[in-house]
């Protein structure tokens, strides 16, 4: 089921303070999002989605939330290549659930995807879910109040049993010494707030959450600029370091799976 105008619903008043300039923003890309994401090359994105989407084990079925799902760059895949499962996708981006609304239209996989306009700081699906999904969010709530507040959100949307996976940017030691902060505002020039994360704090975030038999993991994959231009067949190389332990420490992006105790 979907709504039909979640600009009902939604808007500057409907998310926190601290996120109104990035809504603005986000409203402005959405039509362009996905050809922006595309640019990150082929390589990038298989490394990225296909690791994740195989270690899920999506295939056994079940409820899924896809946290801050934007114009639906997972949410399609799952919906198209796991017909067990059922999506609950969730943004607070009016513009963009509607690019995703008129890609589920006619589809066969509609049915099975439901859109809220929703802050994820404050949201819970209708039921609990065995999965839920959070690619490149977190990292844009721009106090640790608010990423606090996702997490147990998070938490409380789970099954017992059920599994977290989480995607951020990971600060690594080269940003350090090219002096790179981890946080950097750009709410004040219009932009808006994002942050690369250390293995150790988000453990520790994960587990102040409640979360346990945490595990993390890393994709090998560089710098846009530089990602863009490997062959994509690479990918398949990235899939097998990627289940490395020392993984976590190599690539932009930090992957970690967390459960919630049964």
């Amino acid at each position: 089921m979907m709504s039909e105008d979640f600009s009902a619903g939604c808007g500057e008043g409907f998310v926190n303070p601290e996120q109104r300039s990035e809504l603005s923003v986000r409203e402005q890309m959405a039509q362009t999002y996905a050809q922006l994401v595309a640019q990150r090359g082929a390589y990038w994105w298989y490394a990225v989605r296909e690791f994740v989407l195989e270690r899920m084990r999506l295939h056994q079925g079940g409820k899924l939330y896809d946290a801050g799902c934007g114009v639906g760059l997972y949410t399609l895949a799952i919906a198209e290549r796991f017909a067990a499962v059922e999506i609950f996708a969730v943004d607070f981006s009016p513009a963009s659930l509607q690019q995703l609304r008129q890609q589920l239209d006619g589809s066969s996989v509609g049915t099975r995807v439901q859109l809220f306009c929703a802050d994820i700081t404050h949201f819970l699906p209708p039921a609990p879910v065995r999965w839920v999904l959070c690619t490149e969010v977190l990292q844009h709530l721009p106090t640790l109040q608010l990423r606090r507040q996702a997490l147990e959100r998070f938490y409380q949307a789970l099954h017992p049993g059920g599994e977290l996976w989480l995607l951020v940017a990971r600060h690594r030691r080269w940003h350090r010494r090219r002096g790179i902060p981890k946080e950097i505002d750009e709410r004040p020039h219009g932009g808006y707030f994002r942050m690369r994360f250390l293995p150790r704090e988000l453990l520790q975030e994960l587990r102040r959450a409640g979360f346990r038999r945490i595990r993390l993991y890393g994709a090998p994959v560089p710098p846009v600029r530089l990602g863009r231009r490997l062959p994509a067949s690479l990918w398949r190389c990235a899939l097998w370091l990627e289940r490395l332990p020392v993984s976590a420490y190599l690539g932009e992006v930090l992957i970690a799976q967390a459960h919630k105790p049964c």
